[in-house]
């Protein structure tokens, strides 16, 4: 039977005023948005129109979650509600506040300080909006359900990608932005997204692989708890779709991301109490290891000065002096990871500057150089770099205050979860509890060699769980307060 579209024009009506009436559209926006954020770069590469417009499409659901924020507060003005209805949003409000007199004390540039602070918190939006809303347990395993099948769709088409020709890959290769306009330039921050894709590595329909890899890993981690839930972890789909996720970490080239990925299932089975189990995988993992050391003696060439950019550019290197060059003293020497780490440390606890230099982040890196005057050439060459080792940069832009703050945040929310783990006799919340306690764990370990928190998708999913958690804590407090 064919359904005329006047028909399915009805329906749709129909669905909206009903979803209007249960007060449910807040729930549907940020489901869509949860929808569209792993494929926007796809499907910005082709939206045929302007600059102009795709950068606006770009900050058009960040406008969106912005309003829906403001009328959560405008609806509990109107009821006399607490604007503050969970844990952190005080310390929230006072690392902002904390971030904004910085901006003053230094004077810095307002606007590139706003926008510093604009891509670390953004959605946080996100998650007001979920704890305001009544989830019920059907939309909180849809949400799940969502994600795992959001990561799978970008791990089995990582996988295509590995093996396709150039030409299947160049459909995936994002759009360039050029525009500038009020002095403001929009300036491409990697080799995806300046119009070509890294030799042999693959990165689904994000702008580069660091963003792909770091969605696979919450929807990795959502995929290994809902298999322990269901007990079904071990049937041939599922151990398929867990072989996939694990090659798509490879070849994104990401090797933090591949290591996580490896310390994610015995940190589930950990919060699950599985301990024997989580050493059974541990000393596979150590096995594993030393049967590759020593296929390496027969089949590698190993050379642990591998350049970690040769992969990059699509030259030979072998696997394991990839991985044994994070070990390596010389690359802690080369204005890599490790050596920002020491020169952010060293110019901050080291001189006393512990309060932060400024939420602008080319101010701070300058205002670092200039108290470091012997290794001023090499901090200003590196100054994009800085940021990638997210923690101990928020050390240098918001100071020992802005971090104890930020992580205050975390640390509570780890908490709610943990009781969602100790507390809750129901499998489904249990789970959810574990999902977000150990992303929790990798997000923390993470932050250290990657601006996990900067990354749009990551960031939105993050606090798309993290309102989740708190959403269904308070419910099971106001209903332990009613009993």
């Amino acid at each position: 039977m064919n359904t005329k579209p006047s028909e399915i024009f009805w329906s749709i009506i129909d669905w909206y005023q009903n979803a209007k009436l249960k007060g449910e559209i807040p729930f549907w926006i940020i489901f869509a948005i949860a929808v569209y954020l792993p494929f926007e770069e796809f499907i910005l590469r082709w939206t045929p129109a302007p600059a102009i417009i795709l950068l606006f499409l770009r900050f058009l659901h960040e406008l969106v979650l912005y309003f829906l924020w403001i009328k959560v507060f405008y609806k509990r003005l109107i009821r006399g509600d607490r604007l503050i209805k969970s844990s952190i949003e005080l310390a929230f409000i006072c690392f902002v506040f904390w971030a904004l007199i910085l901006l003053i004390i230094h004077q810095a540039s307002i606007f590139r300080g706003l926008d510093n602070l604009r891509t670390l918190i953004r959605y946080f939006a996100v998650y007001y909006i979920i704890v305001d809303l009544n989830l019920s347990k059907n939309k909180i395993n849809l949400l799940l359900k969502t994600i795992l099948i959001l990561g799978l769709i970008q791990g089995y088409l990582v996988t295509i990608q590995y093996f396709a020709p150039p030409s299947f890959n160049n459909l995936f290769i994002p759009q360039e932005v050029n525009l500038e306009a009020g002095g403001i330039a929009i300036q491409n921050s990697s080799e995806v997204s300046s119009g070509s894709l890294k030799t042999g590595a693959v990165n689904g329909t994000f702008a580069n692989t660091a963003n792909t890899s770091a969605f696979l890993i919450i929807c990795f981690i959502v995929l290994i708890v809902l298999g322990f839930q269901n007990n079904n972890l071990f049937l041939s789909k599922n151990l398929f779709n867990f072989l996939i996720m694990y090659f798509a970490f490879f070849v994104t080239y990401k090797r933090i991301a591949l290591l996580f990925s490896m310390v994610v299932p015995i940190i589930i089975l950990f919060f699950y109490r599985k301990r024997l189990w989580a050493g059974k995988v541990i000393w596979l993992y150590l096995f594993a290891f030393f049967i590759l050391i020593f296929a390496s003696l027969f089949f590698l060439n190993v050379d642990t000065s591998i350049d970690g950019w040769a992969i990059r550019k699509g030259e030979s290197f072998n696997l394991l002096g990839y991985f044994g060059q994070l070990f390596s003293s010389e690359y802690w020497e080369k204005g890599t990871r490790q050596w920002i780490i020491k020169t952010i440390l060293g110019g901050t606890i080291g001189t006393g500057n512990w309060y932060g230099f400024s939420p602008e982040s080319s101010e701070a890196v300058n205002t670092l150089a200039e108290i470091l005057p012997a290794q001023k050439s090499t901090i200003l060459e590196k100054q994009f770099w800085f940021e990638d080792v997210y923690w101990v940069a928020m050390l240098l832009y918001y100071g020992i205050p802005g971090v104890a703050l930020f992580g205050y945040i975390f640390q509570r929310l780890y908490q709610t979860a943990q009781w969602l783990i100790n507390y809750c006799l129901e499998s489904q919340m249990r789970s959810l509890g574990i999902v977000f306690c150990t992303l929790i764990t990798i997000t923390f370990f993470y932050g250290f060699v990657e601006r996990i928190f900067e990354m749009k998708c990551f960031s939105f999913y993050l606090w798309l769980l993290a309102g989740i958690v708190v959403n269904v804590y308070s419910r099971y407090w106001r209903e332990s307060k009613r009993s």
